[in-house]
């Protein structure tokens, strides 16, 4: 009798312990990387302009061979880390910052470089082989106006020690300046992308990794993808992406019915634009996402990340509770991952995502106890997924 009421048991309990054991596989584990305190001195990042002050201010998050790169719009500085936090670079407008004078010593052992440059205004930075690029302000006296809208930025660009090489405008070298740019992205072939928006239409600007201008795409309600069928919007490009080895670029359309039914639902499309060629060739449409708010179903959106160097794609989207669900799709459409992870959004001042060519994704995120930069391994699930 013993040995059949264990082995029932033993029956019983084991699909327990197989859906328990999926269902942990599906979440991904965060690794918290460091914490830096909130505050103006080298080693500490500041998110609002003065202390006492509600003015937030942006940070950018950029991650090459395990180095760190933050940025701060309202400090003027750059930091370069390793994964640890010890800081390896330290790029920051004197005027607004004290001097770091402990990381200022004669030592030709003191690994920690130092470099002084008047910034304005960081939007964005990104890193490449040669450079490190910088989105920022340029003086007022520099700035134009053109069709109504404010042109005042610039892509500065230095080397790996931190000296300054040049600056990209809209024609390329010492160009004249960009409107307001809502990305920089650098492709695995050190190409720069930028990409700017002017009141409803957005300019991207693709840059050769010597500086010279390539391309320039402008993308408003005329040339952008619509629905086939009627009774829908004209859809909202939600974000642009470049693709790291071909010169295309992605567009993340979301389409909206014009009058609300319970059979429509709204519908994501990602269409790839052939640079090349001029004109759309594909697009796949994106899995759907259902959030439940107060015990309603209701049509929740995924955000696009990006692609990796293996042509896998990335969108998260949150269902506000604190869960966020990842989707890794294939060029075809085909979803190849499906993920959770846990962000608890409540004490989150700012955040930003960043997706690694090999496929990490990491973030940024600016909390009461300081800015906390962490992982997930991601690039692991992606490489079982390469193409």
């Amino acid at each position: 009798m013993k040995c059949k009421y264990l082995v029932r048991f033993i029956f019983i309990i084991l699909p327990f312990l197989f859906v328990s054991c999926t269902g942990e596989n599906r979440v991904l584990e965060r690794e918290d990387l460091f914490i830096l305190p909130l505050g103006y001195m080298a080693d500490e990042l500041n998110y609002f302009l003065k202390p006492d002050s509600q003015l937030p201010g942006t940070s950018d998050l950029f991650i090459r061979e395990g180095r760190v790169f933050l940025s701060s719009s309202n400090a003027g500085k750059i930091m370069e880390l390793n994964s640890y936090g010890d800081l390896l670079g330290f790029y920051y407008n004197p005027t607004i910052n004290p001097e770091p004078a402990q990381y200022l010593s004669e030592d030709k052992e003191n690994p920690v470089i130092v470099r002084k440059w008047n910034f304005r205004g960081i939007d964005h930075l990104a890193v490449s082989d040669e450079y490190m690029l910088v989105a920022d302000r340029v003086d007022e006296s520099q700035s134009m106006i053109e069709d109504r809208i404010l042109h005042n930025r610039i892509i500065l660009r230095f080397d790996h020690k931190g000296q300054f090489v040049d600056y990209l405008g809209q024609e390329g070298i010492q160009g004249s300046p960009f409107a307001y740019i809502q990305d920089l992205e650098i492709t695995d072939n050190g190409e720069a992308v930028v990409l700017t928006r002017q009141c409803q239409k957005q300019l991207v600007y693709w840059f050769s990794r010597q500086g010279d201008l390539m391309y320039k795409i402008i993308l408003d309600k005329e040339n952008l993808p619509i629905m086939e069928e009627g009774g829908w919007s004209a859809g909202v490009p939600e974000s642009l992406i470049p693709d790291r080895n071909a010169q295309k670029l992605y567009i993340k359309m979301d389409y909206f019915p014009v009058n609300d039914s319970p059979d429509l639902k709204s519908v994501s499309r990602l269409y790839t634009l052939d640079l090349l060629e001029e004109k759309y060739t594909d697009f796949f449409t994106i899995a759907t996402l259902e959030v439940e708010v107060n015990g309603q179903t209701l049509d929740g959106i995924y955000e696009y990340l990006g692609i990796t160097s293996s042509g896998l794609h990335y969108f998260l989207g949150s269902d506000f509770s604190g869960r966020y669900h990842l989707i890794l799709m294939d060029s075809t459409g085909a979803v190849k991952v499906e993920r959770v992870m846990f962000i608890e959004d409540s004490g989150i001042l700012f955040r930003r995502f960043f997706l690694s060519a090999d496929g990490l994704l990491a973030g940024i995120f600016y909390e009461p106890k300081g800015a906390r930069v962490s992982w997930w391994r991601t690039d692991k699930i992606a490489d079982n997924y390469a193409q």
